[in-house]
């Protein structure tokens, strides 16, 4: 990734901004910002932005923030990854018109971004929302950031294209106020793996993240598996009951979900069964983490649980620094 040449510093508002993922992908950038605010609801995700940003204003729940206060700084990127849902279900549900996503977390991107018109906005979402049901809702998203003038283009990206082994494909979509240069595409070049799933595994994993004998030999009898030896570490993906082959982790997901597995090379006869610990989980969104200099530091007073949905829920952030400089690139 070829650093950007000086540059105005950018003012960024992270929206829905769970660990901070624009902040640390504009970091790896190499993108000179400063992040004026953010937006969080969830506890446990503003004390992991807070432990590691501690200079960052929370401006609280994005449906209460007023773009026309004084206190709402203006800025020049406006990045989110929005939950979301078909506006026709919303609107039913809560008893009003909202055809055009009024009403929803989408509604407030917009109302903000029509008062505030930052340059640039940088959304993400998962690739259901252009199929089926959802992709009238993705119409209106893209009619709805044009209305406001701003340029979009879009992209389905998969972190296993960007340099980590791991199948996690999601929407991307940038909008730029005006019109953006011919020949603009927001599809960086693809980049070699950096090494396949055995590579971003800890050394010694710690003992209490390995099922016993007879909680392996239970999954054999439900799942109906043969023997787990395999010749090095690999994903086992609970919900189709069979071993990743291809030395690629599935999707990361919070732990609740409960899908993921690592199988391990045997061991004096016996199989090797277990969870992917915080680190891993981390390291598979694109974290650098040795053990000494970990790019991203947890509090004290989040488990295995909170964390983990922490990094489910959050952005690859190799894959933002790639996606940011590739778009800045052709920008600035």
């Amino acid at each position: 990734m070829h650093r950007l040449p000086r540059h105005r510093q950018i003012k960024v508002f992270e929206g829905f901004a769970g660990y901070g993922g624009a902040s640390f992908g504009l970091r790896r950038a190499g993108i000179r910002h400063k992040v004026v605010g953010y937006s969080e609801v969830d506890e446990d995700a503003i004390e992991l932005y807070h432990y590691n940003f501690p200079n960052v204003r929370n401006l609280g729940d994005i449906t209460q923030l007023d773009p026309h206060s004084r206190s709402f700084p203006d800025f020049d990127l406006f990045t989110g990854g929005f939950p979301c849902q078909p506006f026709s279900t919303v609107g039913k549900r809560q008893g009003q018109e909202d055809e055009r996503g009024r009403g929803t977390l989408f509604g407030d991107i917009i109302r903000i971004c029509e008062v505030k018109q930052p340059q640039y906005i940088l959304l993400e979402n998962v690739k259901g929302l252009l199929t089926g049901k959802m992709r009238a809702t993705f119409e209106i998203i893209l009619d709805e950031l044009h209305r406001i003038g701003y340029d979009t283009r879009y992209a389905v990206l998969n972190s296993k294209d960007y340099g980590i082994p791991q199948t996690r494909e999601r929407l991307w979509i940038f909008g730029y106020l005006g019109e953006l240069p011919e020949g603009f595409s927001i599809v960086p070049p693809e980049e070699p793996l950096q090494g396949y799933l055995a590579d971003f595994l800890d050394d010694n994993p710690a003992p209490e993240l390995y099922k016993t004998q007879r909680q392996i030999a239970r999954i054999h009898e439900i799942h109906h598996n043969d023997i787990f030896d395999v010749e090095e570490p690999l994903c086992y993906d609970i919900y189709n009951r069979k071993i990743r082959t291809d030395r690629i982790c599935m999707t990361v997901t919070p732990p609740e979900h409960n899908v993921i597995r690592i199988i391990e090379p045997m061991q004096n006869g016996e199989e090797r069964f277990r969870k992917l610990s915080l680190d891993e989980h981390f390291r598979l969104m694109g974290f650098r983490m040795d053990g000494v200099n970990n790019e991203i530091l947890f509090p004290p007073t989040q488990n295995y649980t909170k964390l983990g949905r922490r990094a489910g829920n959050g952005w690859d952030v190799n894959l933002v620094g790639i996606l940011l400089n590739h778009i800045f690139w052709q920008l600035l």
